[in-house]
């Protein structure tokens, strides 16, 4: 077969989201929506969410990916033109805003791994947007439904989406006459 030649490439990094909640925010948030809560039942509701950050830390800076059937990557970046620009919006309305954002690609869990990682300072995009799934339908209804999310909406470009089949490469390269 001919040689292999390279089309595009796109350098990221896996990272924490920068909205994500501290432990200060969460016990806040413990103490005004409670229902009265004691310390000692705040204490051990903030145990509970360590044990989940660290969890999803380490799932966003270490992901371990099975292998699924689809994949789907695209890159993104944050609109920053004329009246609509995400930069200008204070922090914690950004956060607000993520944070809904993220309770929609929630829903998804188990139908539809996520991967988000960072690109600034290594490509012309900010981020991206990797989707493992097994069904194509799941991929169809994510990308549908995050499409009317205000922050896709209105705050956000995307460059080309690619599509493909996943498979071992045992299995992989027969099957694209490379060996």
């Amino acid at each position: 077969g001919a040689p292999l030649r390279l089309e595009s490439s796109f350098v990221s990094l896996t990272e924490t989201s920068e909205y994500t909640s501290t432990e200060e925010q969460e016990r806040e948030r413990l103490a005004s929506h409670g229902e009265g809560l004691d310390e000692a039942a705040i204490e051990a509701r903030l145990d509970a969410w360590r044990t989940r950050m660290a969890k999803y830390r380490e799932d966003k800076l270490h992901p371990r990916l099975p292998l699924k059937k689809l994949i789907c990557f695209y890159p993104m970046a944050k609109r920053r033109t004329g009246s609509v620009n995400w930069y200008q919006l204070p922090f914690e309305e950004r956060r607000r805003l993520m944070g809904g954002h993220a309770r929609v690609g929630m829903t998804y869990s188990g139908r539809v791994l996520q991967l988000i990682t960072s690109a600034f300072a290594f490509d012309d995009w900010e981020w991206g947007v990797t989707l493992l799934a097994d069904d194509p339908a799941a991929l169809k209804e994510i990308l549908y439904e995050m499409r009317f999310d205000e922050v896709s909406a209105v705050y956000s470009d995307f460059g080309p989406f690619v599509v493909g089949l996943l498979s071992e490469p045992a299995e992989a390269l027969p099957r694209a006459r490379l060996a």
